[in-house]
């Protein structure tokens, strides 16, 4: 396929693809949230499974950045959006090793290629900041020459988006919600087939991920979480299926199996982990409790889980009074991850400040 008539493909999708949300039509999102109507028996979708790559030997780089004026403040806290543009852009510049440092990050990436940037906004008092995501798309637009149709801020509903900034208007790209809400199933919906992800659990990909974006810029926040110890890289794809909460059981296996699904793990070809306001003490739905005033980058994304993992240990032993580390006993999908070829075991830090 030529590059102008790929063009003319993505802006055509994400143009229909806004005008049906705007519009509520539920009918894609519909179908594919009730596969079995009329007797339809769930099918693997193609290209769920492929080899895995060999296990990554070495070390995977991560850059992370601090600055004590990136959040002014606290308790009461604000994110200083120059400062954040600034850091992202010396991280960025470390991890790839050059100035410019799009085209070593995310290779063939251009103006005519379809770019996301999958967000966190499970925890409305903690979601992925405004400020950072803005940064990544002023970069995309001023280095590659992005515009807005070409770049789609999204999670998994539209609501939850909404309710964190993220709109249209305040980004000046496409926001998506895989759906709209838990009650609303209009939206880019999720595919027919399932993929299966362990024996006997199956689960069904966003829509945006297989057929709306080329490439997935993944943007999460630091926190601890009690069944995996630390979300960040690995588990802001839970954001990317149905069916999230059937995979928090056995998460040593299904947390690096959902991100070696070849259409999450051939296409996340990035990681931004906002750590400039995180949760190191509660659950994914605590408020905020550290200003930590962090980036994290990498194109490895199991090094920059186990970099996560250290830092969150290292706050909560900051803390007063000092608390222990977070439980190794569920982190073994870190090795998990390492023996499905997801990332090093190791992990080269660069900190910058």
């Amino acid at each position: 396929m030529g590059r102008s008539t790929r063009r003319d493909r993505t802006r055509r999708e994400f143009i229909a693809d806004g005008a049906r949300l705007a519009a509520g039509a539920a009918g894609l999102a519909a179908g594919a949230c009730f596969p079995d109507v009329g007797g339809r028996w769930p099918a693997e979708l193609d290209g769920c499974h492929s080899a895995a790559p060999a296990p990554v030997a070495g070390s995977g780089r991560v850059v992370e950045v601090y600055d004590a004026q990136s959040v002014a403040g606290e308790p009461a806290t604000t994110i200083q959006p120059d400062v954040v543009a600034a850091m992202l852009e010396r991280a960025l510049a470390a991890l790839a090793g050059s100035d410019d440092f799009w085209p070593l990050l995310l290779p063939g990436v251009d103006a005519s290629t379809r770019v996301g940037l999958k967000v966190n906004c499970l925890n409305q008092e903690v979601p992925t900041s405004l400020p950072v995501v803005r940064a990544v798309i002023a970069s995309l637009r001023a280095r590659l020459g992005l515009d807005g149709d070409h770049l789609v801020v999204w999670d998994r509903r539209y609501d939850e988006l909404e309710r964190s900034g993220f709109t249209r208007d305040a980004l000046g790209v496409q926001v998506l919600g895989t759906v709209a809400s838990t009650t609303d199933a209009s939206g880019p919906g999720y595919e027919i087939d399932h993929c299966t992800i362990a024996p006997g659990k199956t689960a069904r990909l966003s829509r945006i991920v297989t057929r709306l974006t080329d490439v997935t810029i993944n943007v999460p926040v630091l926190k601890t979480h009690g069944v995996s110890g630390v979300t960040a890289a690995l588990k802001n794809a839970y954001g990317a299926i149905d069916n999230p909460g059937d995979f928090h059981r056995d998460v040593n296996a299904v947390l690096p199996a959902i991100y070696a699904l070849p259409p999450i793990r051939d296409r996340f070809k990035l990681t931004v982990c906002d750590a400039l306001i995180a949760i190191t003490v509660g659950g994914t739905s605590s408020p905020a409790d550290t200003v930590a005033r962090r980036l994290l980058v990498a194109s490895d994304p199991l090094a920059l889980d186990r970099r996560a993992l250290e830092l969150a240990d290292e706050l909560r032993a900051a803390r007063d009074p000092p608390l222990g580390p977070v439980d190794r006993s569920i982190t073994g999908w870190l090795d998990q991850g390492h023996t499905l070829g997801l990332g090093a075991r190791e992990v080269e830090l660069v900190q910058l400040a």
